[in-house]
């Protein structure tokens, strides 16, 4: 009896789910970033098509975390499964819903091991090894990864700047928007942060020196090399810094192969050295949660005497 009633109790079909998800993301638009709007929640709603159109006969919550799990990876399958608990939890809230079917769904699911370069930053050595690298590849870029190393900046941050941003002595620039490669839509940073950045000679120097002859306060500080005028970042990190920092790695010039975001974790960790973690919150938009988690305890150069 026990078993029937919990199966009851996870009965939705995907023509309902369907439904209600679309009622749902309906709800959350205008409360979630643009970009979120536009590329996580039409994934799941692609996904959502795909599972009417390929297994309508299904009937519970249980019998469609299957169908996913053979078709996705765990990680898809248990981040779907979180957004489809929430859809339904909201329709519960509102009414439209007896029970939310997928609670407890997702939690069941364990991640594979979390990559332990995640978060790893390269040396001041190996920072400047990969800049004159990518100079030697395409100067072009070279501005831009000096950017990303000496700011901290998010791809998607840097990619939005506007000369409108920057001070006209260049003693600071503000960093309140990003710019997502894939989705090509302005917004606010991500958690909703902004920064007055001071700029330091070094950066002084480098925006001086790609400032256009006639300065539009629209113009973007990185500008790619089609007319455009974008700088696809995901098109860089495909083509220039992948294959250059991967070499590097096989030749033993740098530790570890990491993306382009990976020089925000360089300039985190060298900045944990020089400023409190207060001001480092501050400059990089991430709580200090964040940061106590993910890169103070690896600034700690532990000497084990001998015992």
């Amino acid at each position: 009896m026990t078993f029937q009633m919990g199966i009851h109790r996870r009965k939705i079909r995907p023509s309902e789910l369907r439904k209600t998800w679309l009622a749902y993301i309906q709800y959350r638009h205008g409360q979630v970033s643009p970009s979120t709007f536009k590329r996580d929640y039409g994934q799941i709603t692609k996904r959502i098509q795909r599972l009417c159109k390929d297994a309508p006969y299904l009937r519970n919550a249980i019998a469609i975390r299957g169908w996913f799990m053979e078709r996705y990876a765990v990680s898809t399958t248990k981040s779907t499964l979180v957004q489809f608990s929430a859809c339904c939890k909201w329709a519960v809230r509102s009414e439209l819903m007896a029970s939310d079917p997928f609670t407890g769904l997702a939690g069941e699911l364990r991640l594979p091991p979390k990559d332990p370069n995640a978060y790893r930053a390269f040396t001041a050595d190996e920072r400047a090894i990969i800049i004159n690298a990518i100079d030697e590849d395409d100067r072009f870029f070279g501005p831009w990864v000096r950017f990303l190393f000496w700011t901290g900046a998010r791809p998607e941050e840097a990619a939005a700047l506007r000369w409108e941003h920057v001070a006209l002595d260049f003693s600071r620039l503000t960093i309140w928007e990003a710019e997502p490669a894939d989705t090509k839509i302005r917004q606010r940073t991500k958690n909703y942060r902004s920064t007055d950045f001071p700029c330091n000679r070094r950066l002084q120097l480098l925006l001086k020196s790609i400032i256009p002859a006639r300065l539009e306060p629209d113009l973007r500080v990185f500008r790619g090399k089609s007319p455009r005028l974008y700088l696809n970042y995901i098109g860089f990190q495909t083509h220039h810094w992948r294959p250059v920092v991967l070499q590097l790695f096989e030749q033993g010039k740098v530790s570890f192969y990491g993306s382009q975001y990976h020089a925000r974790h360089t300039w985190i960790t060298m900045a944990l050295k020089h400023m409190s973690i207060k001001d480092v919150s501050y400059l990089a938009r991430v709580s200090p949660e964040v940061i106590l988690k993910h890169y103070a305890d690896r600034e700690r150069q532990v000497e084990i005497p001998e015992f």
